[in-house]
C-alpha cells in the first residue's frame, strides 16, 4: 500500500498543476487576456495551412473519434467488458471519470464560459467553444485506458509506449478541431489540460480507495477480480 500511496501522492501533484494551468487559460479566456490571443493566433497560423477539400473530408472523419457518438459507444462496450469480467470497482471507477471528467464538467463550464466558437468554420458544429468538448472528452476516455493498462503493465516500456499512443491520439483529435475551425488552440489546450486533471486524480483516488470499494463489493457477495490479472 505504501508504493501505491507514493503514486497516488505523485498523481495528485501533476494534476493540481494541470489543473492550474487550466485555470490559468480560464481567466484567459474569459479576461480576453492579451497570451491568450498570442496563443490562439500563433497556432491557428501553424496549424490552418494547405487546406483542401479532401484533407479536410479526412480530418473530420478523424475528429469523430472524439465525439460524444463515439466516446458513448466506446465506454458502453469497455462498461460491459469490465462487468463480463466482474471488474466492477474497474466498471465504477471508469464510468464515474468519464461521466464527470468528459461529459458533465466541460459542459458546465461551456454554459459558464459562453465563448462563441470561431467564425470560419468548415464544418457545422453547434455550442460553444470552451473548453473542447472532444478534448476534454477524449482526454478523460483515451486517458483513462491508457491509466488502466499502465497500472496493469509490468514494465516501464510498455507503460511509455502506452501513454505515448494515447497521447498521441488526444493530440490528433485536439489538431483536427483547430483545423476545422469549431475551436480555439485555447479551447482544445484547455481541454486537455481538464481532462488530464480528472484523470490523474481518478486514478490517484483508484490506487488510495480502490481496494476499499473492492472489499465492499465482496463483503456484499459480488465477486469483484478488481486488478487481478
Amino acid at each position: 500500500m505504501t508504493h501505491k500511496r507514493k503514486s497516488a501522492s505523485i498523481l495528485f501533484t501533476i494534476s493540481a498543476i494541470t489543473a492550474i494551468g487550466f485555470i490559468v487559460m480560464l481567466v484567459g479566456v474569459a479576461t480576453n487576456a492579451h497570451f491568450t490571443q498570442q496563443f490562439d493566433t500563433h497556432w491557428i497560423d501553424m496549424i490552418r495551412v494547405n487546406i483542401t477539400a479532401s484533407k479536410t473530408d479526412f480530418i473530420a472523419f478523424i475528429t469523430n473519434f472524439g465525439g460524444v457518438g463515439a466516446i458513448v459507444m466506446m465506454s458502453i462496450t469497455l462498461l460491459l467488458i469490465f462487468i463480463l469480467l466482474k471488474r466492477y470497482t474497474i466498471a465504477i471507477w471508469f464510468a464515474s471519470v468519464v461521466l464527470f471528467g468528459g461529459a458533465l464538467l466541460p459542459w458546465l463550464i461551456k454554459q459558464m464560459i459562453a465563448r462563441p466558437r470561431p467564425s470560419d468554420m468548415l464544418v457545422a458544429q453547434g455550442g460553444y467553444s470552451f473548453p473542447s468538448g472532444h478534448a476534454t472528452g477524449s482526454t478523460a476516455f483515451y486517458g483513462m485506458i491508457a491509466a488502466l493498462l499502465i497500472i496493469v503493465c509490468s514494465k516501464i516500456w510498455q507503460q511509455i509506449l502506452v501513454g505515448l499512443v494515447a497521447f498521441l491520439i488526444i493530440v490528433t483529435i485536439m489538431y483536427t478541431r483547430v483545423y476545422l475551425g469549431v475551436h480555439y488552440p485555447s479551447d482544445v489546450t484547455a481541454g486537455f489540460l481538464l481532462g488530464s486533471t480528472v484523470v490523474l486524480s481518478g486514478t490517484a483516488l483508484l490506487l488510495m480507495y480502490g481496494h476499499k470499494c473492492h472489499s465492499y463489493l465482496i463483503a456484499h457477495n459480488w465477486k469483484d477480480n478488481y486488478l487481478k490479472k
